[in-house]
Protein backbone atom coordinates (compact mmCIF):
# COMPACT_ATOMS: atom_id res chain seq x y z
CA UNK A 1 0.00 0.00 0.00
CA UNK A 2 1.43 3.56 -0.93
CA UNK A 3 1.19 6.17 1.87
CA UNK A 4 0.90 9.81 0.36
CA UNK A 5 2.92 12.65 2.02
CA UNK A 6 0.68 15.39 2.40
CA UNK A 7 2.83 18.02 4.13
CA UNK A 8 1.00 20.49 5.90
CA UNK A 9 2.37 24.10 5.47
CA UNK A 10 2.58 27.22 7.77
CA UNK A 11 2.40 30.63 5.38
CA UNK A 12 4.02 33.68 6.72
CA UNK A 13 4.36 36.84 4.47
CA UNK A 14 7.24 38.71 4.45
CA UNK A 15 6.50 42.50 2.89
CA UNK A 16 9.13 43.68 1.40
CA UNK A 17 8.74 47.49 1.76
CA UNK A 18 10.65 51.40 1.53
CA UNK A 19 11.54 52.58 4.70
CA UNK A 20 9.70 55.59 5.27
CA UNK A 21 12.63 58.01 5.90
CA UNK A 22 15.22 60.58 5.07
CA UNK A 23 18.09 57.96 4.21
CA UNK A 24 16.24 56.62 1.56
CA UNK A 25 14.69 59.37 -0.03
CA UNK A 26 18.04 61.12 -0.27
CA UNK A 27 19.45 57.13 -2.25
CA UNK A 28 16.72 57.55 -4.93
CA UNK A 29 17.33 61.07 -5.84
CA UNK A 30 19.68 59.74 -8.09
CA UNK A 31 20.44 59.08 -11.95
CA UNK A 32 17.65 57.27 -13.30
CA UNK A 33 20.14 54.56 -15.01
CA UNK A 34 21.99 54.08 -11.68
CA UNK A 35 20.56 51.38 -9.72
CA UNK A 36 18.47 52.17 -6.81
CA UNK A 37 17.70 50.55 -3.30
CA UNK A 38 14.62 49.98 -1.40
CA UNK A 39 15.25 48.88 2.66
CA UNK A 40 14.20 45.36 2.99
CA UNK A 41 11.52 44.68 6.00
CA UNK A 42 9.62 41.60 7.29
CA UNK A 43 6.39 41.81 8.32
CA UNK A 44 4.73 38.48 9.61
CA UNK A 45 0.93 39.65 10.02
CA UNK A 46 -1.02 36.03 9.34
CA UNK A 47 -1.89 34.13 12.31
CA UNK A 48 -1.93 30.36 12.10
CA UNK A 49 -2.80 27.76 14.27
CA UNK A 50 -0.88 24.59 14.26
CA UNK A 51 -0.66 21.33 16.56
CA UNK A 52 3.11 22.12 17.83
CA UNK A 53 3.60 25.89 16.46
CA UNK A 54 0.45 27.73 16.57
CA UNK A 55 1.42 30.84 14.89
CA UNK A 56 4.19 32.75 13.50
CA UNK A 57 4.63 35.35 16.20
CA UNK A 58 7.98 34.72 17.35
CA UNK A 59 11.46 35.10 16.41
CA UNK A 60 12.79 33.02 13.47
CA UNK A 61 15.94 33.28 11.55
CA UNK A 62 17.02 34.31 7.59
CA UNK A 63 19.57 33.55 5.71
CA UNK A 64 20.19 35.77 2.38
CA UNK A 65 21.39 35.42 -1.08
CA UNK A 66 22.31 37.96 -3.72
CA UNK A 67 23.98 38.03 -7.19
CA UNK A 68 24.23 40.20 -10.13
CA UNK A 69 21.78 41.64 -12.79
CA UNK A 70 18.85 39.62 -13.67
CA UNK A 71 19.84 36.94 -16.64
CA UNK A 72 17.57 34.37 -17.86
CA UNK A 73 20.57 31.58 -16.74
CA UNK A 74 21.34 33.15 -13.42
CA UNK A 75 19.36 31.26 -11.14
CA UNK A 76 19.67 29.68 -8.07
CA UNK A 77 20.12 26.41 -9.16
CA UNK A 78 23.37 27.19 -11.56
CA UNK A 79 24.62 30.01 -9.16
CA UNK A 80 24.46 28.19 -5.67
CA UNK A 81 27.48 26.24 -6.24
CA UNK A 82 29.33 29.34 -5.30
CA UNK A 83 27.04 31.46 -3.51
CA UNK A 84 27.21 32.17 0.48
CA UNK A 85 24.82 34.01 2.68
CA UNK A 86 26.13 37.42 1.62
CA UNK A 87 22.75 39.27 2.17
CA UNK A 88 21.80 37.63 5.85
CA UNK A 89 23.67 35.13 7.44
CA UNK A 90 21.82 33.47 10.63
CA UNK A 91 19.60 37.13 10.64
CA UNK A 92 17.53 37.21 13.66
CA UNK A 93 13.82 38.23 12.91
CA UNK A 94 12.37 39.51 15.71
CA UNK A 95 8.40 39.99 16.92
CA UNK A 96 7.20 42.16 19.24
CA UNK A 97 4.32 41.15 21.16
CA UNK A 98 3.30 45.19 21.82
CA UNK A 99 3.29 45.76 18.29
CA UNK A 100 2.55 42.26 16.22
CA UNK A 101 5.31 43.14 14.21
CA UNK A 102 8.68 41.72 13.14
CA UNK A 103 11.96 43.47 13.06
CA UNK A 104 15.67 43.33 12.47
CA UNK A 105 18.60 45.56 13.08
CA UNK A 106 21.88 44.60 11.61
CA UNK A 107 23.76 46.55 14.12
CA UNK A 108 21.63 46.55 17.57
CA UNK A 109 25.00 48.03 19.63
CA UNK A 110 24.48 51.25 17.42
CA UNK A 111 21.89 53.63 17.12
CA UNK A 112 19.02 53.80 14.73
CA UNK A 113 18.25 50.73 13.64
CA UNK A 114 20.40 49.16 10.50
CA UNK A 115 18.38 47.67 7.73
CA UNK A 116 19.66 45.99 4.89
CA UNK A 117 19.22 47.13 1.05
CA UNK A 118 17.43 45.91 -1.27
CA UNK A 119 18.73 46.67 -4.82
CA UNK A 120 17.16 47.06 -7.50
CA UNK A 121 16.97 44.72 -10.89
CA UNK A 122 19.27 41.81 -8.81
CA UNK A 123 17.93 38.33 -8.11
CA UNK A 124 17.37 37.40 -4.66
CA UNK A 125 17.34 34.13 -2.50
CA UNK A 126 16.11 34.07 0.81
CA UNK A 127 16.02 31.10 3.10
CA UNK A 128 13.94 30.80 6.83
CA UNK A 129 14.58 28.54 9.68
CA UNK A 130 12.91 27.75 13.13
CA UNK A 131 13.70 28.39 15.57
CA UNK A 132 16.13 30.42 15.71
CA UNK A 133 19.77 28.89 17.05
CA UNK A 134 20.30 31.18 20.25
CA UNK A 135 16.69 29.78 21.51
CA UNK A 136 16.19 26.02 20.59
CA UNK A 137 17.99 25.39 24.04
CA UNK A 138 21.12 23.17 22.20
CA UNK A 139 19.61 21.45 20.12
CA UNK A 140 20.08 23.27 16.77
CA UNK A 141 23.03 25.04 14.62
CA UNK A 142 23.13 26.40 11.49
CA UNK A 143 25.51 26.30 8.72
CA UNK A 144 28.40 28.94 8.87
CA UNK A 145 28.30 32.19 6.62
CA UNK A 146 31.40 30.62 4.27
CA UNK A 147 29.89 27.48 3.47
CA UNK A 148 29.11 27.33 -0.65
CA UNK A 149 25.55 25.80 -1.60
CA UNK A 150 22.49 25.45 0.15
CA UNK A 151 22.72 26.47 3.84
CA UNK A 152 21.64 23.42 6.36
CA UNK A 153 20.43 22.77 9.82
CA UNK A 154 22.49 20.42 12.01
CA UNK A 155 19.69 19.02 15.07
CA UNK A 156 20.71 16.76 17.62
CA UNK A 157 17.65 15.18 19.15
CA UNK A 158 16.94 15.85 23.18
CA UNK A 159 17.04 13.20 25.53
CA UNK A 160 14.29 16.13 27.81
CA UNK A 161 10.55 15.95 25.54
CA UNK A 162 10.58 19.49 26.99
CA UNK A 163 13.08 20.67 24.87
CA UNK A 164 11.88 19.06 22.02
CA UNK A 165 10.90 21.92 19.47
CA UNK A 166 9.33 22.20 15.42
CA UNK A 167 11.58 22.57 13.10
CA UNK A 168 10.75 23.93 10.14
CA UNK A 169 12.36 25.53 6.97
CA UNK A 170 11.48 28.04 4.31
CA UNK A 171 12.91 29.38 0.79
CA UNK A 172 11.99 31.53 -1.78
CA UNK A 173 14.35 31.48 -4.68
CA UNK A 174 15.33 33.84 -7.70
CA UNK A 175 13.47 36.91 -6.67
CA UNK A 176 13.68 40.75 -7.19
CA UNK A 177 11.93 44.18 -6.29
CA UNK A 178 10.28 45.24 -9.53
CA UNK A 179 8.52 41.45 -10.40
CA UNK A 180 7.25 41.48 -6.46
CA UNK A 181 7.23 43.57 -3.38
CA UNK A 182 6.47 40.94 -0.62
CA UNK A 183 8.36 37.68 -0.03
CA UNK A 184 5.95 34.47 1.02
CA UNK A 185 7.62 31.90 3.22
CA UNK A 186 5.63 29.37 3.22
CA UNK A 187 7.12 27.07 6.60
CA UNK A 188 7.77 22.99 6.43
CA UNK A 189 7.48 20.42 9.07
CA UNK A 190 10.87 19.28 8.99
CA UNK A 191 10.28 16.54 11.93
CA UNK A 192 8.13 13.73 12.86
CA UNK A 193 5.38 13.93 15.76
CA UNK A 194 4.91 11.16 17.82
CA UNK A 195 1.66 11.79 20.32
CA UNK A 196 0.19 10.18 23.04
CA UNK A 197 -3.81 10.53 23.76
CA UNK A 198 -5.75 9.06 26.27
CA UNK A 199 -9.49 8.87 26.52
CA UNK A 200 -11.26 7.74 29.24
CA UNK A 201 -14.64 5.30 28.28
CA UNK A 202 -16.07 4.35 31.67
CA UNK A 203 -19.82 5.32 32.42
CA UNK A 204 -20.90 6.05 35.92
CA UNK A 205 -20.76 3.04 38.35
CA UNK A 206 -24.10 1.54 39.45
CA UNK A 207 -24.40 3.59 42.37
CA UNK A 208 -24.19 6.88 40.29
CA UNK A 209 -20.28 7.43 41.01
CA UNK A 210 -18.37 8.81 37.94
CA UNK A 211 -15.35 6.81 37.12
CA UNK A 212 -12.24 9.04 36.21
CA UNK A 213 -8.62 7.83 35.83
CA UNK A 214 -5.79 9.14 37.60
CA UNK A 215 -2.70 8.76 34.96
CA UNK A 216 0.96 9.17 36.50
CA UNK A 217 4.39 8.33 35.26
CA UNK A 218 3.42 7.91 31.19
CA UNK A 219 6.15 6.96 29.47
CA UNK A 220 7.11 5.75 25.33
CA UNK A 221 9.81 3.45 25.64
CA UNK A 222 11.56 3.64 22.28
CA UNK A 223 13.15 0.14 21.38
CA UNK A 224 14.19 1.13 18.33
CA UNK A 225 15.16 4.87 18.40
CA UNK A 226 16.86 5.18 14.93
CA UNK A 227 18.73 8.65 14.43
CA UNK A 228 19.77 11.11 17.02
CA UNK A 229 21.43 13.74 14.80
CA UNK A 230 20.59 15.16 11.74
CA UNK A 231 21.48 17.61 8.74
CA UNK A 232 18.64 19.37 7.38
CA UNK A 233 19.00 21.26 3.96
CA UNK A 234 16.94 24.44 4.35
CA UNK A 235 15.41 23.29 0.31
CA UNK A 236 13.12 20.78 1.20
CA UNK A 237 13.60 19.11 -2.11
CA UNK A 238 16.90 17.94 -0.68
CA UNK A 239 17.51 14.90 1.03
CA UNK A 240 17.95 14.64 5.06
CA UNK A 241 21.34 13.36 6.17
CA UNK A 242 20.77 11.14 9.05
CA UNK A 243 23.62 10.18 11.30
CA UNK A 244 24.94 9.20 14.71
CA UNK A 245 22.25 6.22 14.75
CA UNK A 246 21.32 5.48 18.11
CA UNK A 247 19.73 2.06 18.10
CA UNK A 248 19.15 1.62 21.82
CA UNK A 249 16.45 1.95 24.20
CA UNK A 250 15.08 5.10 24.80
CA UNK A 251 12.32 6.52 27.80
CA UNK A 252 10.48 9.60 27.57
CA UNK A 253 8.19 10.79 30.45
CA UNK A 254 5.25 12.40 28.68
CA UNK A 255 2.63 12.64 31.56
CA UNK A 256 3.68 13.05 34.78
CA UNK A 257 0.07 13.17 35.99
CA UNK A 258 -3.15 13.67 34.64
CA UNK A 259 -6.81 13.11 35.20
CA UNK A 260 -9.19 11.69 32.96
CA UNK A 261 -12.97 12.65 32.98
CA UNK A 262 -15.26 9.86 32.06
CA UNK A 263 -16.84 10.39 28.22
CA UNK A 264 -19.17 7.82 28.13
CA UNK A 265 -18.78 6.30 25.61
CA UNK A 266 -18.59 9.33 23.33
CA UNK A 267 -15.67 8.14 21.29
CA UNK A 268 -14.73 11.71 20.18
CA UNK A 269 -14.53 13.17 23.53
CA UNK A 270 -10.11 12.71 23.50
CA UNK A 271 -9.42 14.13 27.03
CA UNK A 272 -6.00 14.25 27.41
CA UNK A 273 -2.69 14.34 25.06
CA UNK A 274 0.48 14.37 26.32
CA UNK A 275 3.29 16.39 24.92
CA UNK A 276 4.60 15.46 21.59
CA UNK A 277 7.62 13.40 21.02
CA UNK A 278 9.06 15.18 18.12
CA UNK A 279 11.62 12.80 16.60
CA UNK A 280 14.33 13.09 13.62
CA UNK A 281 12.39 11.06 10.52
CA UNK A 282 13.16 7.42 10.61
CA UNK A 283 13.15 4.98 7.27
CA UNK A 284 13.58 1.36 8.29
CA UNK A 285 16.51 0.39 10.17
CA UNK A 286 18.45 -3.33 10.58
CA UNK A 287 15.33 -4.83 8.77
CA UNK A 288 12.75 -3.11 11.34
CA UNK A 289 10.50 0.46 11.59
CA UNK A 290 9.95 2.18 15.06
CA UNK A 291 9.02 0.22 17.83
CA UNK A 292 8.51 0.08 21.44
CA UNK A 293 6.19 -0.01 24.63
CA UNK A 294 3.95 2.08 26.97
CA UNK A 295 3.76 2.40 30.39
CA UNK A 296 1.87 3.96 33.24
CA UNK A 297 0.22 3.88 36.88
CA UNK A 298 -2.97 4.18 36.93
CA UNK A 299 -5.65 4.64 39.87
CA UNK A 300 -9.57 5.16 39.87
CA UNK A 301 -11.24 8.31 41.42
CA UNK A 302 -13.99 10.02 41.83
CA UNK A 303 -14.52 13.67 40.22
CA UNK A 304 -13.07 14.81 43.81
CA UNK A 305 -10.02 13.27 43.52
CA UNK A 306 -10.93 10.62 46.32
CA UNK A 307 -9.85 6.77 45.78
CA UNK A 308 -12.78 4.16 44.31
CA UNK A 309 -12.93 0.79 43.90
CA UNK A 310 -14.04 -0.71 40.43
CA UNK A 311 -14.52 -4.07 40.95
CA UNK A 312 -15.42 -5.72 37.51
CA UNK A 313 -12.06 -3.22 36.33
CA UNK A 314 -9.43 -5.42 33.93
CA UNK A 315 -6.97 -3.40 35.27
CA UNK A 316 -6.40 -2.83 38.90
CA UNK A 317 -5.31 0.39 40.69
CA UNK A 318 -1.20 0.39 40.16
CA UNK A 319 1.57 0.09 37.56
CA UNK A 320 0.47 -1.66 34.19
CA UNK A 321 2.49 -3.87 32.47
CA UNK A 322 3.77 -2.60 29.48
CA UNK A 323 1.61 -2.22 26.58
CA UNK A 324 3.00 -3.01 22.98
CA UNK A 325 3.53 -1.01 19.99
CA UNK A 326 5.08 -0.85 16.27
CA UNK A 327 4.54 1.71 14.00
CA UNK A 328 5.48 -0.62 11.17
CA UNK A 329 6.11 2.29 8.02
CA UNK A 330 8.71 4.96 8.08
CA UNK A 331 8.30 8.22 9.74
CA UNK A 332 7.86 10.96 7.24
CA UNK A 333 8.49 14.56 7.51
CA UNK A 334 5.19 16.39 8.72
CA UNK A 335 3.41 13.77 9.64
CA UNK A 336 1.82 13.19 13.09
CA UNK A 337 1.72 9.29 14.60
CA UNK A 338 -0.91 9.56 17.46
CA UNK A 339 -0.91 6.52 20.23
CA UNK A 340 -3.91 6.33 21.60
CA UNK A 341 -4.66 4.77 24.73
CA UNK A 342 -8.15 3.84 25.27
CA UNK A 343 -9.33 3.14 29.10
CA UNK A 344 -12.81 0.78 29.39
CA UNK A 345 -13.91 -1.04 32.77
CA UNK A 346 -13.04 -4.24 30.77
CA UNK A 347 -10.27 -3.23 28.57
CA UNK A 348 -6.85 -1.39 28.24
CA UNK A 349 -6.19 -0.81 24.49
CA UNK A 350 -3.47 1.03 22.74
CA UNK A 351 -3.94 1.98 19.10
CA UNK A 352 -1.61 3.07 16.60
CA UNK A 353 -4.20 6.08 14.59
CA UNK A 354 -2.66 6.38 10.89
CA UNK A 355 -0.58 9.10 9.98
CA UNK A 356 -2.35 12.38 9.69
CA UNK A 357 -1.96 15.87 9.17
CA UNK A 358 0.88 17.98 11.58
CA UNK A 359 -1.63 20.47 12.07
CA UNK A 360 -5.28 19.78 13.70
CA UNK A 361 -6.84 22.92 13.17
CA UNK A 362 -6.87 24.07 9.62
CA UNK A 363 -8.11 28.15 9.93
CA UNK A 364 -6.11 30.43 8.33
CA UNK A 365 -3.78 27.96 7.05
CA UNK A 366 -2.60 28.03 3.38
CA UNK A 367 -1.74 24.70 1.60
CA UNK A 368 0.22 24.35 -1.59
Amino acid sequence: MKYLNHNIFLTLLLSLLFAGCDKADEILDIEPDTPTYGYILFNADKPTRGALVNDMNRNFGVMGYYWGYNNQNDIWTTVRVLATPDVFHAQKITYDNESQLHSYDLEPSTNGTQLKPWEFGHKYTFFGYYPYETESQGTLSVSADNVQGTPYITYTLPTDVAKMQDVMTAAVYDTDYRSTREVAFTFKHRLTAVDVQMVNMNAPLENGTEVYVKVTNLKVNLENQGYGKVVIPMDDTMPLERTEAANKKKNYTIVPSVTLAPSNGESSAIVASGNPLIIIPQEKINGSYLYGTVSLSIQYVDKNGNPITVADAAVTNGAVAPISFNVERDLLPGRRYVLQLTFTRDALTLQVIPPGEWVENRVDIEFD
